[in-house]
């Protein structure tokens, strides 16, 4: 999961600049999330916070790594500071609890 936030001062719904940015990840996000094999699940925008949750279901870390390194899955951190989790739905983390 992908934890995107950015200062209220940034925000695309006022800021010209990075409009365009957001709305080029919007619609490109899950086609280039497809060339490297990662499966966008979606997002999830808390506007009054100003924070996006994406989530991802990728083979690894890495890939995801690569595939946010991509010019328009990386340009949003030109005014968002961001965080990734490995996060595991509760059926795999009920498996792993009972090995």
């Amino acid at each position: 999961m992908q934890v995107t936030t950015h200062p209220a001062e940034l925000c695309p719904t006022h800021e010209s600049k990075f409009r365009a940015i957001t709305v080029n990840w919007y619609e490109k996000a899950e086609s280039i999330c497809a060339k490297h094999g990662i499966k966008f699940i979606g997002s999830w925008d808390d506007h009054p916070a100003h924070t996006v949750y994406v989530l991802y279901d990728t083979p690894s870390m890495d890939i995801l790594m690569k595939c946010m390194m991509e010019p328009e899955m990386a340009a949003p951190l030109m005014f968002c500071t961001g965080r990734v989790f490995p996060v595991f739905d509760h059926k795999t983390v009920l498996g792993m609890i009972k090995k």
